[in-house]
């Protein structure tokens, strides 16, 4: 499991300390990585796509909390963000800070730090964007899809044909192989329609959910009557996706790094012997960018051998 990035900003040092030493304790079985600051400049290094949680003082020397929400929010949009203050509430611009902020926490009040403590845990644990699902291991199945050279035309042309295959197999007229970046969806090599599709942002993304599935295959067979999709199934039928069915890519060392997808203009439900076919094509679409990669690697090799 990724550890838990954890920023704690307060412009006092013994406040800053107390809290970090207090979190590192009251969450030392999710083994955190704590990180502090005293200003909004100090913190900006720290606020990226694998920051789990930012607890903040609102009162900062260069700014305020809702200063540095913000621009966390802009670096991961996913972080949970926790107001850990001795201000005093009717002095906090709540407008500025509705629906970013997880919850208020007084520093001085009763049981202030256990409540932060218990706070912080279940923002870490349960880490999920408002609108999609983060996996457990994103930092690592980031790091791993970042590792592949994506753009090799061999590779593209390899998995044009797988999703010829797939759409062939399946009888549509659209079928792609995607990967899920931190804030959006890259299509890989497409067959037909898809082709003029153009990447989206992941919170639009059906694969985004796909990712997350245990049996790495998902299907929907009406994305109208799917409430995961209820705000984006008008979009959605628009593209010509009234159905989809998607099997993920697995790299070697287990990790997710996109999925294999058809997509139907009509509903359409799908059989257990229709995702293990997909699967089985998702893990030669796998087995391909390994394959690329290992001799991107050997050629590489070679070079400075010589």
């Amino acid at each position: 499991m990724a550890s838990h990035r954890i920023l704690c900003v307060d412009p006092d040092p013994g406040d800053r300390e107390e809290t970090v030493e207090r979190l590192r304790t009251e969450l030392s079985d999710l083994d955190p990585t704590l990180e502090a600051a005293g200003t909004i400049a100090d913190a900006t290094a720290s606020l990226d796509g694998d920051l789990s949680v930012l607890v903040t003082e609102y009162d900062l020397p260069d700014g305020t909390g809702s200063d540095l929400v913000a621009a966390a929010r802009e670096a991961a949009p996913d972080v949970g963000c926790v107001l850990y203050t001795d201000a005093d509430p009717d002095e906090v611009n709540s407008d500025d800070l509705r629906g970013n902020v997880t919850e208020y926490v007084g520093k001085d009040s009763v049981f202030g730090t256990e409540r932060l403590a218990r706070l912080v845990r279940t923002t870490a644990t349960e880490r999920v964007q408002a609108s999609y699902p983060v996996p457990q291991d994103e930092s690592e199945r980031l790091a791993a899809l970042r590792s592949y050279d994506l753009d090799d035309p061999q590779l593209l042309a390899s998995l044009d044909r797988i999703t010829d295959l797939a759409a062939a197999h399946f009888d549509v007229d659209r079928a792609s192989v995607n990967v899920i970046d931190e804030h959006s969806q890259e299509f890989l090599a497409c067959h037909g329609a898809a082709n003029d599709w153009d990447a989206t942002d992941r919170e639009d993304s059906i694969c985004t959910f796909t990712i997350v599935e245990d049996d790495d295959v998902m299907t929907v067979a009406d994305v109208t009557e799917d409430p995961r999709f209820e705000s984006r199934s008008e979009r959605l039928v628009e593209k010509g996706i009234r159905s989809y069915m998607g099997a993920n890519l697995v790299t070697s060392a287990g990790l997710v790094i996109g999925p294999l997808c058809i997509y139907d203009d009509e509903p359409r439900s799908f059989s257990p012997a229709d995702e293990a076919y997909l699967r089985d094509l998702a893990a030669v679409a796998s087995d391909v960018v390994e394959l690329h990669s290992r001799l991107d690697a050997s050629a590489s090799a070679e070079e400075g051998q010589s």
